[in-house]
């Protein structure tokens, strides 16, 4: 005996009465020994997807082969009132079926599924349970139909069959899938019922919510109907009456097995008690069933009992209201649960109850409330995101306030723990009254060679018979120089060869009824050069080493050029000098006036020879929301402006003024830098990190959907001094970004203000944080 069409099969074989064979069949299977002239009987059974081949009846007289040969269906003719067939794509132990939608079940259309996945269904009119509606939408609902319709009857329509066990645990479901004489993709069949006939074509359009496509032939009773629903938003459903020459296979979707189990509202509350009992629900779907174990997701809280036997199919009784919906009747175990709690940190927090099968493999499980309300303490830092930042050799502190929780009272003892390396802090005790709450101040001492780090800290608080811990993030910045008591304009910081020049602060001297401004020159040892000049709203750093003090816009025409000691020299300014910067040969380059006829054009002045020269009058220039970049070696600008169609190139060792060519969008509301190849990297709308080539292609370099947590890149500039690296501004931190292989270097520093690469290399950095009782600002030098 041989299979054709399937690789095995269950058969019989009998000779008389006697059962020579009841089994699966792979391939072929012989039988010896049979004597001449037997008769026997070979009959095979079903084979999901397939027809079940003929019964034959042979005599035994010498060697013989019976082949049984399994044709794939090519679908089944379809009946309004009935569904049958072999289910195919899923096994289901013998049931039976019910019609149903995703709202509900018709309980008097039941029909029987056997163990090979037979389904002989008759459906009853009308149906007794379902959703019924009106075919056409009712006036003033929300939805309109366009079309022509002969009645609007009511109808419940049934897309699928719902499969259970013998005893009526929920196992599955069936669809009627359209093998024949579909006119949409992936339809499948649904079941009408129509109290009266009908003959419909049109839409009902109901918005965002979707719409409904009809072309119907309906008839007063049950009727089989072309069914697609696409749920693409807005949903789109279809309905059309059936091409007679239609066929249907049924093909089966066993549900995911789970357990869900049903713990209440109530919070489990624990005070002096130990133990808290409650009843518990224990839904199973999808005929899971077997030893499982108990625990929790929260440390200290236990079950009673830890391991239970969930009941096997048909062993339970009552509906679960989570798949009354649909129709399904879930096994479920009710029972009570213990709960005990050994935590002494009182608070209110979720728990999840889990349940493991005995391979230790989860199975479900439940979600609840748990409150302690046992006498404890917290510590409250006054933010949801505690975060303390002290630099090298500095002292800071962590600042609280300790409250006595539930009547605790006595001695508390806070300390930090899993410090960085050159941190260290002392423990720190109080005494708490009851119900009262008290601040408190913890000392972090960072040592002068601590590495620059930011690490997650945790501040543990314990009592007698009480504990608790607080995380925070500590930051530990490099070390900073003191600049004032105050804060840092933007444009009051350059960089020159020899550090950094910074507006201090307001003198006590005045000129022209005007303070004077304190000019400070920095490097890593601290303060080498001190000026005071007036009227200063600008600097700009000269590759000589000088900077430029440039008056306030419209307020003077007098610069002053200062030298590295401090000493200056007064030169008189073009009209209209504006936001500047200077190139590799020293000279300022702006968007200026023309003498002639007061237009905007590009202008580029030399502060030490006076010489001034337009550059381009061809453009249209702006000074409000524009910016000009320059690249590490001066000899490249970038001129970008929100009145500017396209951003300007300029090559300053040339004079050379093109159009880049490609427009960067949403300027002013992104920041970029250009490189001395002409490279330019930027940012976005979204915050991601893109390069533009020197050829106009653009790509995304880092994409911020990719990295944790928020991201608010800031791009700076490139290294003057290592070619590759790109510094970028994230929060508090500054990054050194390697370009090639996208290694991203973060240092904490603070609160910045400003920041701007430096003429040696590395970056320069103003942060505004607080000292002691009040606020001031600090410089940080980085490579």
């Amino acid at each position: 005996m041989k299979l054709v069409g399937v690789p095995a099969a269950p058969v019989s074989v009998k000779a008389g009465n006697t059962v020579l064979w009841n089994d699966t069949v792979t391939g072929t299977k012989t039988f010896t020994q049979l004597a001449a002239g037997t008769v026997v009987t070979v009959k095979g059974a079903a084979v999901p997807g397939f027809d079940v081949p003929a019964e034959q009846t042979v005599t035994v007289n010498a060697t013989q082969t019976v082949t049984l040969t399994y044709t794939a269906q090519r679908g089944a003719a379809i009946s309004p009132a009935k569904i049958s067939g072999t289910v195919a794509g899923a096994t289901f132990p013998a049931g039976y079926v019910l019609l149903g939608n995703t709202d509900g079940v018709s309980a008097n259309s039941r029909g029987t599924l056997s163990a090979s996945g037979e389904v002989d269904l008759k459906l009853v009119a009308p149906p007794s349970t379902g959703s019924s509606s009106t075919l056409l939408p009712p006036p003033f609902g929300g939805c309109t139909f366009t079309g022509t319709s002969t009645a609007n009857p009511d109808i419940f329509r049934f897309s699928r069959l719902y499969a259970y066990s013998a005893q009526g645990d929920p196992l599955g479901e069936i669809q009627e899938e359209l093998v024949a004489g579909a006119t949409v993709p992936g339809s499948t069949v649904a079941r009408i019922y129509s109290t009266v006939a009908s003959r419909t074509s049109g839409t009902v359009d109901c918005g965002n919510s979707g719409s409904v496509v009809y072309d119907l032939d309906l008839k007063a009773g049950w009727n089989a109907v072309e069914y697609s629903a696409k749920t693409d938003v807005p949903t789109r459903l279809t309905l059309k009456s059936m091409d007679p020459a239609a066929a249907s296979q049924l093909k089966g979707r066993l549900f995911e097995s789970f357990v869900n189990v049903d713990l209440g509202t109530a919070p489990l509350t624990f005070a002096a008690n130990e133990t808290v009992s409650v009843p518990a629900r224990f839904q199973q779907v999808g005929g899971v069933s077997g030893p499982v174990t108990l625990s929790t997701d929260v440390p200290g809280l236990t079950v009673e009992p830890a391991r239970l036997t969930l009941p096997t199919l048909g062993a339970a009784q009552g509906q679960s209201a989570f798949v009354q919906g649909l129709g399904l009747a879930p096994q479920q175990l009710d029972t009570q649960l213990t709960f005990r709690y050994t935590g002494t940190v009182p608070g209110t927090l979720p728990f999840r109850l889990l349940l493991n099968d005995s391979a230790g493999r989860s199975v479900g499980g439940g979600f609840g409330t748990l409150s302690v309300q046992r006498p404890g303490i917290k510590l409250d830092l006054g933010t949801s995101v505690p975060e303390e930042l002290v630099c090298q050799g500095e002292t800071g502190a962590v600042r609280g306030q300790l409250v006595s929780l539930f009547g605790y009272a006595g001695p508390v003892t806070l300390s930090l723990k899993g410090l960085p390396a050159g941190v260290s802090a002392a423990p720190v005790q109080v005494t708490l009254g009851a119900n009262t709450s008290t601040a408190v101040t913890l000392p972090i001492t960072v040592d002068k060679g601590a590495p620059p780090i930011q690490r997650d800290v945790t501040i543990e608080i314990s009592g007698p018979g009480v504990t608790s811990s607080v995380s925070l993030t500590l930051g530990v910045c490099p070390q900073r120089t003191l600049i004032n008591n105050g804060g840092v304009a933007e444009r009051g910081l350059a960089s020159v060869s020899s550090g950094v020049w910074i507006l201090t602060g307001i003198a006590e001297t005045q000129t022209n009824n005007s303070y004077d401004q304190v000019l400070k020159r920095f490097t890593s040892s601290g303060v080498a050069a001190t000026v005071t000049l007036p009227e200063v709203g600008q600097l700009v750093g000269l590759s000589s080493g000088d900077v430029v003090a440039l008056p306030y816009a419209n307020s003077g025409t007098q610069a002053r050029l200062v030298r590295p000691d401090g000493t200056f020299t007064t030169v008189v300014t073009p009209e209209g000098v504006g936001q500047a910067v200077s190139d590799a040969d020293g000279r300022l380059w702006y968007v200026g006036r023309d003498a002639a006829d007061q237009r905007l054009v590009l202008t580029r002045w030399n502060p030490v020879t006076g010489e001034v020269a337009v550059m381009d009058r061809t453009r249209v220039y702006s000074q409000d929301n524009t910016k000009f970049l320059v690249s590490p070696d001066g000899k490249t600008l970038l001129y970008l402006a929100v009145s500017t169609d396209l951003p300007v190139v300029v090559d300053t060792v040339t004079g050379a003024v093109r159009d880049l060519g490609t427009r960067l969008e949403r300027y002013p509301f992104f920041t970029a830098a250009i490189g001395n190849d002409g490279t330019i990297w930027f940012t976005d709308i979204n915050n991601n990190l893109n390069r533009r080539d020197p050829d106009g292609r653009v790509s995304t370099v880092i994409s911020t959907g990719t990295l944790p947590g928020p991201q608010n890149f800031i791009v700076i500039g490139l290294d003057a001094a290592t070619p590759g690296v790109l510094w970028l501004q994230n929060g508090f931190k500054a990054i050194r970004l390697e370009t090639s292989s996208l290694k991203m270097t973060p240092t904490p520093v603070g609160r910045i203000s400003s920041m701007i690469t430096s003429r040696n290399g590395g970056v320069a950095v103003v942060t505004y944080d607080g000292c002691a009782t009040q606020a001031c600002s600090h410089l940080t030098l980085l490579n």
